[in-house]
């Protein structure tokens, strides 16, 4: 029997509950409680996860300052509080193989990853140069340090780079300056998270976490 035939099955007062209530309960829950809270059935999947709701971004906002007062900072700009509470919870392990392990959060990437993963997942700047990618595209892809290297994520080069190549020269200034912005965005947040712990963390791959 699903979760949600269970809930249905005893009828629980909860279920019943209208979304003021809902969200005033979810007060009291740490964000593991609301992910398990989240897959009970279709009703609360729709209160914790809906991207473009107030009072869901609301909920896990929260959550988040209530049980975790360490990360007090916002989430990137365009991350829900959904996804950025799911990418603080270091005790998930990574994002990618699924397995509990040591992880690090790479904010470049917006993604929390272990180092054989990270390693799979990344390509170094000396390959991209070498493959003839232009230094005026690669200067707008976030990356980060590993062994003193650039490090991009492999699929972003991929679908960024497949929009560059098909740009006319009339639009492709447009392009590189719209992608500067994002780009300058994204690196400065990584960097005011990499100065918030990086006196926590000594160890070379748990910076930035």
């Amino acid at each position: 029997m699903t979760p949600e035939q269970n809930i249905s099955k005893v009828n629980s007062p909860i279920a019943s509950l209208p979304p003021e209530l809902f969200a005033k309960f979810c007060a009291y829950l740490p964000p593991a409680d609301l992910f398990t809270l989240s897959q009970v059935c279709r009703k609360f999947h729709g209160y914790l996860c809906a991207p473009n709701s107030f009072s869901t971004q609301q909920i896990w906002k929260e959550s988040r300052l209530k049980f975790m007062p360490k990360e007090e900072m916002p989430p990137p700009k365009g991350m829900s509080e959904k996804n950025y509470v799911e990418l603080l919870m270091m005790d998930r392990g990574c994002q990618t193989c699924k397995q509990i392990k040591i992880c690090k959060i790479y904010w470049e990437f917006e993604v929390r990853i272990c180092e054989e993963c990270f390693l799979v997942k990344t390509v170094n700047e000396y390959k991209l140069l070498w493959s003839n990618y232009p230094q005026e595209f690669l200067n707008t892809m976030p990356h980060t340090y590993y062994f003193y290297g650039k490090y991009y994520w492999i699929e972003q080069i991929h679908i960024a780079y497949s929009q560059y190549y098909s740009l006319s020269k009339e639009d492709l200034k447009t392009w590189l300056d719209s992608k500067k912005l994002i780009f300058d965005s994204t690196m400065e947040y990584a960097t005011k998270r990499g100065m918030k712990h990086d006196t926590k963390r000594p160890s070379r791959f748990s910076r930035h976490n």
